[in-house]
C-alpha cells in the first residue's frame, strides 16, 4: 500500500514538474516573440527603410521648426558660429550640444543631447518649447525610444501649446485635443494616472506602436527626421563633388 502511494505521489510530482516547465517555456517563448515582433509595424516600414539607408543612428529626440531663417534660429538657440555639417552633427548627436540643420522645404531641424529630455524633466521641456516658440513661431518636438517604448510629441505656435503628449512609463504630459493625424495613425494616448492593462498573447503594446509611428506623425505635421537627413546628406555629397571638380 505504501509503495502504491509513493508511486502515485511520484507520478503526480512528475506531472507537476512538467506543467511548471511547460509554463516557464511558454513564458520565455512569449517574451522572445514580443522582443522580435514589438518593432514590426506595417505603417512604419517606409521610415524604417529610410533609417537603414542613413549611415548614422537617428537621435531619439529632435525639433522641427517652421523657418528657413538660420541666423534668427541660431540666435534664438544661443548658438555661436556657423556650426558643423549635418553629417558631423548626426555623428555628434549624443553630445551635450545643439545642432541646427540647413533649411529643408521650409523647415529647420535641431538635434543634440542638450535638448531637454522629458523622461528626466518634462517641465523643463515645456518651458524650453514655449520660450522657443515665442521667438520662432511654430515648433514641433518629437521623441521616440523604440526599445523602452517611451515616446512623445508636441506642437506649439507663438508660445501656445496646440498639442503635447509624453509617455515614459506613465503619462507625463497630455495637453490639447488629440489631432486627426494622431487618430488616423492609430496612436493611443493615455490619461494621467491611467494604468497599462496586461497584454494578451501575441499582442503588441500600444506604447511600442506609438514609438514606432512617431516619425510618421512628424511627416504628417511637416517633415520627418529620416527624410530630411537623407536630403541633407545628399546636398552635402553634391557640394563635396562640386568642390572636388574645382
Amino acid at each position: 500500500m505504501t509503495r502504491v502511494i509513493l508511486v502515485l505521489l511520484a507520478s503526480f510530482g512528475f506531472v507537476l514538474i512538467g506543467a511548471v516547465l511547460m509554463m516557464v517555456m511558454h513564458r520565455r517563448h512569449l517574451r522572445q516573440w514580443r522582443r522580435q515582433n514589438r518593432m514590426v509595424d506595417p505603417l512604419s516600414q517606409a521610415t524604417s527603410a529610410r533609417r537603414r539607408l542613413i549611415p548614422f543612428p537617428l537621435p531619439q529626440r529632435w525639433l522641427a521648426i517652421r523657418s528657413s531663417n538660420t541666423a534668427h534660429l541660431r540666435g534664438a538657440l544661443a548658438l555661436r558660429g556657423s556650426g558643423p555639417t549635418w553629417s558631423e552633427a548626426m555623428a555628434r548627436a549624443q553630445e551635450r550640444s545643439l545642432f541646427l540643420s540647413a533649411p529643408v522645404d521650409g523647415w529647420t531641424l535641431v538635434i543634440g543631447g542638450a535638448l531637454p529630455d522629458p523622461e528626466v524633466d518634462v517641465d523643463q521641456l515645456y518651458r524650453f518649447l514655449v520660450d522657443l516658440s515665442r521667438e520662432t513661431g511654430e515648433v514641433q518636438f518629437f521623441t521616440s525610444d523604440r526599445v523602452l517604448g517611451f515616446h512623445g510629441w508636441a506642437r506649439l505656435r507663438d508660445g501656445r501649446v496646440l498639442r503635447g503628449y509624453v509617455w515614459a512609463g506613465e503619462t507625463q504630459w497630455n495637453e490639447g485635443r488629440m489631432t486627426l493625424d494622431e487618430r488616423l495613425l492609430g496612436l493611443r494616448c493615455r490619461d494621467y494616472g491611467a494604468e497599462v492593462e496586461p497584454l494578451a498573447y501575441g499582442e503588441l503594446a500600444a506604447e511600442h506602436t506609438n514609438a514606432e509611428r512617431v516619425p510618421l506623425l512628424a511627416r504628417q505635421w511637416g517633415i520627418d527626421l529620416a527624410t530630411a537627413t537623407e536630403e541633407l546628406l545628399q546636398q552635402e555629397s553634391v557640394r563635396s563633388d562640386d568642390q572636388g571638380l574645382l
